[in-house]
C-alpha cells in the first residue's frame, strides 16, 4: 500500500502562501548582513549584494515553518499558473485564495466532479514540476 501523499500536503502549503513567500524571498534578498571586502580590503557593497542574488536561497520561515528552496517552488508557482487555461486558473486562484469551491464551480458552471478534476489537474502539474526541480519525490 502507498504512503500518504506528503508531497499534496506540500503543494497545498506552498500554493495557499504564496504571497507570505514572496515576500518573504524579497525581504531575505534585501537583508544587508555582511559586506564582502575586495582584494585591497575595502568593504564592497556592491559587490555582496550581487553575491546575495546569485547565490540560491536556502530556506524562508513561513507562518512559523521552514521552507527550503522557496525561490525554486516559487518557479512551481509560476510555471503551473502558466500552464492553465482559463477555467483551471480561475479554480486555481480561489482555491487558494479562501473562496468556497461552491462559488468557483457557479461562478465557472461546472459540477463538483468537474472542479475537483481541474484541481487534480492543477496539483498533478504542480507535482511534476516540483519533481523536476528536486523539490519533492514520488517514492
Amino acid at each position: 500500500m502507498r504512503k500518504s501523499k506528503g508531497y499534496i500536503r506540500k503543494l497545498e502549503f506552498v500554493f495557499h502562501n504564496e504571497k507570505a513567500i514572496r515576500e518573504a524571498v524579497l525581504d531575505a534578498r534585501n537583508y544587508h548582513e555582511k559586506i564582502e571586502k575586495n582584494g585591497s580590503g575595502i568593504g564592497d557593497p556592491t559587490a555582496s549584494q550581487a553575491i546575495r542574488n546569485v547565490m540560491p536561497l536556502r530556506w524562508v520561515k513561513i507562518r512559523g515553518e521552514d521552507l527550503e528552496w522557496p525561490e525554486e517552488w516559487l518557479r512551481v508557482i509560476d510555471a503551473t499558473y502558466a500552464w492553465c487555461d482559463r477555467d483551471r486558473i480561475i479554480v486555481a486562484r480561489d482555491r487558494y485564495s479562501g473562496v468556497d469551491y461552491r462559488a468557483t464551480c457557479a461562478k465557472l458552471s461546472i459540477s463538483e466532479p468537474t472542479y475537483f478534476n481541474l484541481l487534480k489537474d492543477i496539483r498533478t502539474h504542480a507535482a511534476f514540476c516540483a519533481a523536476n526541480l528536486q523539490l519533492i519525490r514520488f517514492l
